[in-house]
């Protein structure tokens, strides 16, 4: 036993979260009605999916075209082909478990969250807000609907799905494994943040509970109905506090702070277009968008002092940097 957790506790701490998530999914799914059924949303596959293919088939192929792939002609079947598929071997240890974990986040969602918290807070974040603002803040922009505005901001929202993984897979393959453990990590600190919040607060948003009070519709051209009907399918039903289209591309901005700090700006104007992409669009409400900004800087913290004082293969927070 004790040899066990010693194992655990010098694996990698990503791959320690995958295990334990996708455990307790298993134990509920097998031991309890809590949870009925497995769902691999659609879009976890672009986020997560695409990056591992681009590296999967730009190691397949550098494999195929190097001239040292004909010197294993001499060595055993099995050893050629483990050193031969190595490098894919290492694409899949080092993604697995953010794709296994982004399968469990829409899954979780899907079935559990009305089964730990039956009744939405759909109220009482419309109260919030209208305590802030006065009204609804979705309601104060309908003067402000144009069809080219539509699509700009569907644009915005959509890139959600290609902006952090697209980062992540830059850090990759330029070979910078602990920026890339860091932001990776970061993500899994707020997906697991956000996860618990979604099943403790579950509510559909603007676009669901105020559907029939709106009085112009969203227009939009041919990108915004495909990205509205991408975005529908792929969306889990109960997403909403907080925005982690907003804390995901804050939280990235942390990291680009670190490791890249002229990125920092640009950064920091598109999570400024997703705040207002997720409230013009009725997928979120203001608090949802303010909550945001409490969870993101959370999860960073969160995940440097785990990932400084987990036993196995510590990163440091590199020096800080002036912008």
């Amino acid at each position: 036993m004790s040899k066990f957790f010693s194992f655990i506790l010098h694996s990698r701490l990503e791959n320690v979260m995958a295990v334990a998530v996708s455990t307790a999914l298993l134990v509920l799914l097998l031991t309890t009605r809590l949870f009925h059924s497995f769902s691999f949303g659609p879009l976890d596959f672009i986020f997560i999916m695409l990056p591992i293919g681009i590296l999967g088939v730009k190691s397949l192929l550098g494999l195929l075209l190097s001239p040292e792939s004909n010197a294993g002609e001499d060595m055993a079947p099995t050893k050629y082909l483990v050193l031969f598929f190595q490098p894919l071997l290492k694409i899949v240890r080092d993604w697995f478990p953010f794709l296994l974990l982004s399968a469990c986040y829409y899954s979780l969602y899907t079935n559990l969250a009305l089964r730990i918290s039956p009744h939405t807070v759909d109220l009482e974040l419309s109260k919030i807000d209208a305590s802030i603002l006065g009204n609804q803040a979705s309601f104060l922009l309908e003067p402000f609907i144009h069809p080219w505005l539509t699509d700009f901001l569907n644009s915005i929202y959509f890139s959600h799905m290609l902006i952090f993984p697209g980062v992540a897979l830059y850090f990759y393959l330029a070979g910078e494994e602990k920026a890339f453990r860091r932001l990776m990590m970061g993500f899994l600190t707020i997906m697991l943040m956000g996860m618990i919040s979604y099943l403790l607060f579950p509510a559909v948003g603007p676009v669901k509970f105020f559907a029939d009070q709106y009085t112009r519709d969203l227009q939009g051209q041919m990108l915004s109905r495909t990205a509205d009907y991408i975005i529908n399918v792929g969306r889990v039903g109960f997403d909403c506090f907080p925005s982690l289209h907003v804390g995901i591309p804050l939280l990235l901005s942390f990291y680009l702070r670190d490791y890249r700090r002229k990125m920092f700006i640009p950064a920091m104007i598109y999570v400024a277009l997703m705040c207002i992409a997720t409230i013009y669009l009725r997928y979120h409400y203001l608090i949802d968008v303010i909550a945001a900004f409490a969870y993101a800087p959370a999860a960073y913290f969160l995940n440097d002092f785990l990932l400084h004082r987990w036993p196995g293969e510590q990163i440091q927070k590199p020096p800080a940097k002036s912008i």
